[in-house]
């Protein structure tokens, strides 16, 4: 928001984003931009807490950097085409017995 600091900075997934705005929405109304940020989160967010913990720690496990792990779980690939398209962003090559080990991640959690 514009004239005011943040109090902390860190990667969420949408269906944090989504439980963040939710209590918010308990306590005041929402804003113009966290309503679109809530409606957006509403509608593409995938997965429950305790899958997301499991499947960020999957893919992590297997190489992937947080912040790549939370476009993943944010996404849900279901092609090996779509997940290099966003592994492509880390410094790091990955084999396809890494890939498809990722999306038997995510089609084991989501």
């Amino acid at each position: 928001m514009i004239g005011r600091e943040s109090e902390s900075e860190s990667i969420v997934s949408l269906g944090e984003v989504k439980r963040i705005l939710d209590d918010k929405k308990k306590e005041k109304e929402l804003t113009y931009e966290q309503q679109l940020a809530y409606d957006h989160a509403k509608k593409f967010a995938g997965l429950e807490k305790g899958k997301e913990e499991k499947l960020k720690s999957a893919l992590v496990s297997l190489g992937a950097s947080e912040k790549t792990a939370f476009r993943i779980m944010d996404i849900l690939p279901k092609s090996a085409l779509t997940l290099r398209q966003i592994l492509a962003h880390e410094n790091k090559t990955f084999s396809d017995d890494e890939i498809s080990k990722m999306l038997a991640a995510v089609k084991e959690h989501a």
